[in-house]
């Protein structure tokens, strides 16, 4: 199963407990990604506080997560979603999940305006 990862689930104080969750499924068999939309508000969000990402960075190296890039494809498939403002972001990682027949593991229950219920679990 190909599972991505929100931002919302990737704060420093959640990585342990995701770590722990994702080695489960990792040994299983699992690929992880996350959206290149996703590691650009983390690294953000990391570079406006003044903290080091190493946490971030050695959770991705140590289960080899890779970073899916946005293609012209996502963007076209977001625009179509007809978002809200608000949601512009969300529908491109949404977008980029279902290139990839992925499921989305977040914390946000907008994404469901644009995913099936099926792809996508709640923390």
């Amino acid at each position: 199963m190909r599972i991505f990862l929100d931002t919302s689930v990737l704060s420093d104080l959640d990585l342990s407990k995701v770590s722990e969750l994702v080695l489960q499924r990792y040994v299983k068999g699992d690929q992880f990604f996350i959206c290149s939309v996703s590691h650009f508000q983390i690294e953000w969000g990391y570079s406006l506080s003044g903290i080091s990402p190493k946490k971030y960075k050695d959770f991705l190296n140590g289960f080899r997560i890779d970073v899916a890039p946005l293609t012209k494809l996502d963007a076209e498939e977001a625009a179509r979603m007809n978002p809200a403002d608000s949601d512009l972001l969300d529908a491109l990682i949404a977008a980029c999940v279902k290139r990839y027949d992925g499921v989305l593991w977040t914390a946000d229950r907008d994404f469901r305006k644009f995913l099936p219920k099926s792809k996508v679990q709640f923390f």
